[in-house]
């Protein structure tokens, strides 16, 4: 039992090893155990080394006077906590090696177990924990050396360098990785461990260290992916400061973009090759290279952002924001999360997008204004260029279409044969589509001719307003006159070969031409406001809104732009410039808060104490209202409303308690009155709702949102409870018109069969009311295992084959909340409460 049981164990880490990718880009950990989704796909060989050691526990095991008399019974628990580990299921894991721990410290497989139980806490993260057991470990190896096995010997130092470079702690590692080293690793292990101190010296620009280890990676005769990586950052280990030349490192590197097993590594090698002309101060070819890299990236989307970020600052730098904003986008379409300065780039590229928006409004209008000024003979020759070119574009793409498409068809027979497992899942790819060599050189030949294009109609043509049927003009001539001169007026001005769709929107008259500079100014405005704010570029801020006062002096930003240049100007200390922004500003505006700002630095000041002396005031009345003093408060309000212009929150208050006090001295005609006007005037106020409260009473509800938004739908959610350890169910809504709940069932339960044999996951279904059927799926002992199950469920294109998403929701829930559930019966409800609880929270 316990053979069957670790030769499923050692099954499973060779699928993992297949399934799990190293990012090269960034420095390796010791160990790759995957992502969750790959320790889940390993259940079924993981679940089997579970059972196979449990029975042969059950059945075999002898303990008595504090000893297990059979052996290979310590080596089953031990095999149970390591399966628990390559599923990810780490803290199942972690309490297995500490029962072993305990169970057996007589016995030298409690060493084995610490070592284990470090690297469980090292994947939870809990990397004190880590430390603290393996100073344990170590201080039991040094005390008894000749008890702890080898193995334990060996992979102590590589736990302990794991444990540093999750921490990001290289420096610390490198100690350790040494020492692996001299204990004579396995030739896989010692080439890793060799490439990822050859990463860890060239990050930290020891480049002549670094390139031995990649050298003595490579001696190791490692894995192609492995060696291919540290061949490239051997090449960027190329120091200028050794009076190296670099023709050697081109040639091979040459050479490899030669080689067609390098053909899905292009991206890399080009980076590399930019990486040596940076340092050769070649800029231009390095920019070329870099541009190459990103354009020959196909399935490595953390090197496109790494050439396309590098490509974006390179730009950003030089001010060529159009093209860093290009740029910049491709990034981000692939950028992962945990990208170092993940939220920088993003933010940098949100201000690009928008600068370019503004600066692509500006050059439209300016080219739609150019074409309308033209005499009529001129405009229709350029148009009837567009048209041209248009077509010629469209024939070239389709042609290529169905180039691609013979391609496909004149493919051999072995890679088109359909051939499909039982399952959903693929067979040993004798259908081109389930035939990964196949599937990988059609999409790496699609990107090349096509790059990134969304699936759907007419894919090919990259203009989609050129994607017409022309049928239609035929079939709208033989509808009536009348209605067919309107449909065809219609047509002709949505399609892209008729001088109608380029007129339509052309500034032909002065109601138009006025929006079109209106739009113009707004871009130029906001484009001087960007360039300063955002990116620091002054003159490129001052340029727009010089243009922006030049073009058009009378202008609705003319204020703020004059107090812009004013500022930008002294700040470069264009001090001549400055002052004649300065003067233009006071002449034109003499009552602006700007123009009393700069003849009165104090101005603000003085502001803030008049807004002292409002607040002081009102103070003063609230008090003489409490004590019934209305006159007063009637008098104090005016005299408020009449002296103070702000704040405005305090002149609301003014205005409620006038009211108030009106409500008092006079008939409650004029209190009404006066109240529609606070709630009309100051409609964020405070003291609205309570002004509308008495409006209420008075009158019944007057409208004053009419023009306001409709809210987004909240739910009241206190009817559930959130509770942690709760036991949960994993659930199903499913329209009962449209799925087969019965079939949906089998599908789930092979799922389980597969992925959680050993889970004993029980299937039920009930009505839930006259269209739907709730299926549960339970119960899991905690959230996270429930939530680990729906995320694996969900994502299973088997369990849901021919299922439309909106025909289903799933989610967890607790078992004392499933009652109420069921009796509310309001899934968009618990939903919210879902989505906020416990996705959330993960």
């Amino acid at each position: 039992m316990y053979w069957n049981g670790r030769e499923s164990l050692r099954e499973g880490i060779v699928e993992l090893e297949k399934s799990a990718k190293d990012n090269y880009n960034k420095i390796l950990t010791v160990y790759n155990y995957g992502t969750k989704e790959n320790g889940q796909s390993l259940n079924p060989y993981m679940d089997k080394a579970i059972e196979k050691a449990s029975i042969n526990i059950q059945r075999h095991s002898m303990y008595f006077e504090h000893k297990e008399q059979i052996n290979y019974i310590d080596d089953s628990y031990l095999l149970i906590g390591q399966a628990y580990f390559y599923k990810h299921e780490y803290h199942k894991s972690k309490r297995t090696f500490e029962y072993v721990m305990n169970k057996y410290k007589y016995n030298d497989i409690k060493y084995e177990a610490m070592l284990w139980l470090a690297n469980s806490y090292n994947q939870l993260e809990k990397y004190k924990k880590a430390r603290s057991t393996l100073d344990y470990l170590k201080n039991e190896m040094d005390k008894y050396p000749k008890d702890v096995p080898k193995n334990v010997t060996k992979q102590f130092p590589l736990i302990k360098a794991d444990m540093f470079i999750r921490q990001e702690k290289f420096t610390q590692a490198i100690d350790f990785l040494v020492d692996a080293i001299y204990l004579r690793q396995d030739k896989k292990t010692d080439a890793r461990v060799k490439f990822i101190l050859g990463q860890i010296y060239q990050s930290e620009d020891e480049l002549y260290r670094a390139s031995d280890y990649y050298m003595l990676a490579i001696k190791r005769n490692p894995s192609y992916e492995l060696a291919f990586n540290a061949a490239i950052n051997l090449a960027t280990c190329y120091d200028t400061r050794y009076e190296e030349g670099s023709k050697d490192i081109r040639k091979k590197l040459d050479k490899m973009l030669k080689e067609d097993k390098n053909l899905d590594f292009r991206d890399q090698i080009y980076y590399a090759l930019a990486d040596v002309a940076y340092k050769d101060a070649e800029d231009s070819l390095a920019i070329a290279y870099l541009r190459l890299s990103v354009a020959t990236s196909v399935s490595n989307d953390f090197q496109k952002a790494e050439s396309s970020i590098k490509l974006g600052k390179y730009f950003f730098e030089g001010k060529k924001y159009q093209l860093a904003q290009a740029y910049y986008d491709t990034a981000i379409q692939v950028l992962p999360e945990d990208y170092p300065d993940y939220k920088r780039i993003m933010a940098n590229s949100e201000f690009l997008n928008e600068l370019v928006d503004n600066l692509i409004v500006v050059q439209t209008q300016d080219s739609l204004q150019m074409l309308a000024a033209m005499s009529v003979e001129d405009r229709n020759a350029i148009i009837d260029k567009v048209i041209e070119d248009l077509k010629i574009q469209e024939e070239k793409e389709r042609e290529e279409a169905e180039a691609l498409a013979a391609m496909a068809e004149n493919m051999p027979p072995d890679m088109r044969n359909p051939g499909q497992q039982m399952g959903g899942g693929p067979s040993q790819g004798k259908w081109y589509f389930y035939n990964p060599q196949a599937m990988s050189f059609g999409f790496s030949e699609f990107k090349k001719k096509w790059g990134n294009r969304k699936l759907e109609d007419n894919w090919f043509i990259s203009n989609k307003l050129a994607a017409i049927d022309f049928l239609e003009d035929e079939q709208i001539a033989e509808n009536d006159s009348l209605g067919g001169a309107a449909d065809s007026t219609s047509m002709a001005s949505n399609n892209p070969h008729n001088r109608a769709y380029y007129l339509d929107g052309l500034p032909l008259t002065e109601d138009k031409l006025d929006s079109s500079n209106v739009l113009v100014q707004d871009a130029l405005y906001n484009l001087g406001t960007i360039y300063k704010d955002k990116f620091e570029d002054l003159p490129r801020s001052n340029e727009s809104f010089e243009t922006l006062v030049n073009r058009y002096p009378e202008n609705s930003h003319l204020l703020q732009t004059y107090y812009q240049l004013y500022r930008s100007f002294s700040k470069m200390d264009s001090i001549d410039k400055a002052e004649y922004y300065k003067n233009l500003l006071v002449q034109q505006f003499p009552e602006s808060d700007y123009a009393k700002l700069l003849l009165n630095p104090d101005y603000y000041k003085e502001l803030e104490a008049e807004k002292n002396r409002a607040i002081t005031l009102y103070n003063e009345t609230y008090d003489h209202y409490t004590s019934g003093h209305y006159y007063t408060v009637y008098s104090n309000s005016n005299r408020a409303l009449s002296t103070f212009e702000e704040p405005e929150e305090i002149l609301a208050k003014f205005e409620y308690l006038r009211a108030l006090s009106i409500g008092k001295i006079e008939v409650v005609d004029s209190l009404q009155a006066a109240l529609e006007k606070l709630v009309i005037k100051y409609p964020d106020s405070e003291v609205k709702p309570l002004a509308q409260n008495i409006l209420d009473y008075l009158t019944g509800p007057i409208d004053t949102t009419s023009t306001e938004e409709e809210p987004e739908e909240t739910f009241d959610l206190s009817l559930y409870e959130f509770n942690p350890s709760s036991k949960q169910i994993f659930a199903l809504v499913v329209d009962d018109s449209k799925v087969n709940v019965n079939a949906l069932k089998v599908r789930i339960s092979d799922f389980n069969e597969k992925f959680y044999s050993l889970e004993n996951i029980s299937i039920t279904n009930i009505l839930l009311n006259k269209i739907s059927h709730f299926v549960m799926v339970g119960n899991f002992e905690d959230i996270e295992s429930a939530l680990n199950y729906f995320h694996a469920i969900m994502k299973n294109e088997y369990v849901f084959a021919n299922i439309s998403e909106g025909d289903y929701n799933g989610f967890v829930i607790a078992q004392e909340n499933y009652p109420v559930f069921y009796k509310d019966k309001d899934v968009e409800k618990y939903l919210a409460f879902f989505r906020e609880k416990y996705l959330e929270n993960e």
